[in-house]
């Protein structure tokens, strides 16, 4: 039994051949009728619930958000490419000539973001590349295509959207675009944060939540780590996915998914003091500097 499994606190029956388990010697797994308990020896490989048939919000169109930054530090760090993917098959791709002064530390890892974000601080996304923009087109643009789908009410999908969303709002005052927040008299809303959703949906799972570990569990493809366009296709299935397995979430409205991720968020990081705000904080735009040593 590996350090990570979860074991049965109480005494049960098994749920493939029905005889006692006692507490402490069986295994949790997802089933149809929520978690059951198996010998070690009949428990089935840990995955996700099966997916189900239902109607709901991840059957609407979707569409999501990834960006390739120099860092996690919303006000200073500057993003270097973005990428849109939509459940409709829309993709657009951007790489932003924000010049040679400025350049991530060359230790930051994919996974180096805090609260399992996997995403956008490697650059190295699939030929072909898009030529590079200066930033504030690529950024006009950005905002624009963004604009116009959450006017309609449909959902935005952001892996860790406190750090992509905050990092977007900065940027865009600093080469003196209007933010999102100006451009929707209703907010930005509606977004769906996969990783809100899966850590709600599935709270007590062992292991890692960065963006590669969870389209692992889910068995969503994500050829590219790190590469915007990737992560954001992958974070759109994960959505999906998670809403496929967790009939609750699914049926949420789109207003009420968004309000509920604020709590859910809230609470996840009530150790944090520090986290960004859900979905995202107005930062304002700080001068750019090095990640400091050490």
């Amino acid at each position: 039994m590996s350090g990570g499994e979860r074991v049965n606190d109480y005494d049960a029956s098994c749920a493939d051949c029905g005889l006692p388990v006692p507490a402490g010697a069986g295994l949790l797994r997802h089933g149809a009728k929520g978690w059951e308990v198996f010998h070690p020896a009949h428990a089935p490989k840990p995955g996700p619930p099966p997916r189900g048939t239902h109607p709901g919000w991840h059957r609407r169109r979707l569409l999501a958000l990834d960006i390739g930054s120099t860092g996690h530090r919303p006000g200073v760090d500057r993003i270097r490419s973005a990428a849109l993917r939509g459940s409709d098959g829309t993709a657009h791709d951007w790489i932003l000539d924000i010049g040679s002064d400025i350049q991530p530390p060359a230790d930051v890892a994919p996974d180096g973001l805090p609260d399992g974000h996997s995403g956008g601080l490697t650059d190295t996304p699939p030929a072909p590349r898009p030529d590079p923009l200066p930033p504030p087109l690529a950024l006009e643009e950005l905002a624009t295509l963004l604009t116009a789908h959450l006017a309609t009410g449909e959902l935005l999908v952001v892996w860790f959207a406190p750090h992509v969303l905050s990092t977007l709002h900065a940027e865009l005052l600093r080469h003196g675009l209007p933010p999102l927040a100006e451009r929707l008299p209703a907010g930005v809303a509606p977004v769906c944060d996969p990783l809100v959703l899966d850590r709600h949906a599935d709270r007590y799972r062992p292991g890692s939540r960065s963006l590669r570990a969870v389209t692992e569990w889910y068995g969503v493809p994500h050829a590219a780590p790190g590469d915007p366009a990737s992560d954001a296709g992958a974070s759109l299935l994960v959505a999906q996915a998670v809403a496929a397995c967790h009939p609750p979430l699914a049926r949420l409205s789109r207003p009420a998914l968004h309000t509920e991720q604020i709590i859910w968020y809230a609470e996840q990081t009530s150790r944090h003091p520090d986290a960004l705000d859900w979905p995202f904080t107005p930062v304002e735009p700080l001068p750019w500097e090095p990640v400091p040593e050490g």
